[in-house]
Parts: structure tokens; sequence; C-alpha cells
């Protein structure tokens, strides 16, 4: 899966104990977030740390999410080598993006599902962000991104202190979910902050079993059409395993014999 995919597969995730305890997620992901995002994830939580090994057309990618040391690692196996984006990197163009509040919502409906042997409980959700793609707002060509669709949370299943330790840290320090690259684009940086939001308010609610989440954006201004179709996608996410158990704290290590450089 695409770097952008860890995104989604990490995002869309959420879990339920009265233990704390080390936890891994697998998903099913198909769907587009300007990129195919589309493939199996395996996502580990331990403490404030989290690694996704997503596998697509054979390519194996990995990320590594240090909230202490405010980085995103990404591995690369075949090449032996581990690019750090730090969190202060990023932080002024998620900064700027925003031209307005944003608002998310999470709502709980009387529909439940059974998924990977759990239950779990069909809630609606919407997250709105007005943002500028040329970083300056009033210009003329403000759009408003938009998520909605459905989520299935569940509240009985491994791991819930741990993931919820992992995403309430992250949101309390700025992160965003997936690449970090990508938030360098308005576009991007719009999606990434929507997805935070979105992520942060299902977190505290449970562990999304099953999602299905469409992407949007408009606007009125002279640019609204080609932006709100770069930034069209819809992403649908699965969760096919859910295990609880000790992690090795060099998971979350880049290896001895990799060659690391730091993204600028």
């Amino acid at each position: 899966m695409t770097k952008q995919g860890i995104l989604v597969s990490g995002i869309l995730l959420a879990a339920a104990t009265t233990a704390q305890a080390d936890v891994t997620v697998t998903t099913q992901t198909t769907g587009k977030m300007i990129i195919d995002v589309s493939g199996e994830g395996v996502t580990l939580f331990k403490g404030r740390h989290q690694r996704t090994d997503n596998t697509i057309r054979g390519k194996s990618q990995t990320l590594i999410i240090d909230i202490d040391g405010r980085r995103f690692v990404d591995l690369d196996a075949r090449k032996k080598s581990a690019t750090v984006t730090t969190l202060d990197s990023i932080a002024e163009q998620l900064q700027k993006v925003g031209a307005g509040t944003l608002d998310a919502k999470l709502t709980k409906t009387a529909a439940t599902k059974t998924i990977a042997g759990h239950g779990c409980t069909v809630h609606d959700i919407s997250v709105s962000l007005p943002f500028s793609p040329t970083g300056n707002p009033g210009d003329g060509m403000d759009l408003t991104m938009t998520l909605a669709g459905t989520v299935c949370l569940a509240t009985d299943v491994p791991g819930l202190a741990d993931y919820q330790t992992f995403y309430r840290a992250a949101a309390d320090s700025g992160f965003i979910f997936g690449d970090p690259r990508g938030a360098k684009s308005p576009t991007g940086a719009a999606q990434a902050k929507a997805y935070a939001a979105l992520t942060r308010k299902m977190a505290e609610a449970g562990m999304a079993l099953e999602s299905n989440v469409n992407i949007n954006a408009g606007g009125s201004g002279p640019m609204a059409g080609m932006m709100a179709k770069l930034a069209k996608g819809n992403i649908v996410t699965t969760v096919t395993k859910i295990e609880a158990g000790d992690i090795p704290a060099a998971s979350f290590e880049i290896p001895s014999d990799y060659k690391v450089k730091t993204a600028k």
C-alpha cells in the first residue's frame, strides 16, 4: 500500500479493553485519496509509538510514528534505508492551510454489525475544513474539504487502552497519520488535518471495524473545480484481525544497518 494508504489504515481503527496491552490490527482497504490506497495493512501500537506495514501490488512500505521523538520514519527494506521527517518540518504547512474552523461530528445510530468476530455500532461521520489551496485565505480561491460516511465502532475488543493512549497523545502533539510529504501540498495538508480530527473522534468512542468515507472539496472560486477533482476520493477500510500481546520495542526502531537521511 502507498504511504498515503498508511494514513487510512492507521486512522480508521479503534479498540477497547480495561487492561493496557500492545495491540496489532490487520485491515483491508480499497479506494483512493489523491492516490490509490488499496491493500492490506498491519498496524502495531505500543505506548506512544505506531508502526504500519502495508502491501500493494507486491510492494511493501513501512511508516513509524514516534510521538516522543516528534518524527515520522519511512523504512525501505529493499534499499535498507530510513527517511526521517520531523513533525516540525510540516507544521507550518498544516497551520497555514486552514482558512476557517474545522468541524468534526460523530453520530451514533441504532444499526449494529459483527465484523472480525466482534460487534460494533454504526455511526454517521462528517468533517468539514475550510482551507486555502494557495495558503492565502480570502484570495477568491478558498475551498471546503469534506469527509462524510459511516463507521462501525466497537467497544469490546482487545487493545483499546493502548490504542487510545497513542491517539490521544498524537492528537495533543499535532500529529497527522500518513506520509508527511503529502501534507506539504495544500490539498494534502487539508486532508491530513481533517482525517486527524476524525481519528480523534473515533478513537474516543471505540474501534472502527469498518468504515466508508467519501472525500470531496468544493468552493466558488475559479480553481474550485480543478481542486475538487484532486481532492475527491472514497476509502473503505475493514478490520480482519485484532490481536493483543507484547510487541518488541525494536519493532519501532530504525535497524542498525539502515542508512538514515532526514527529509527537508
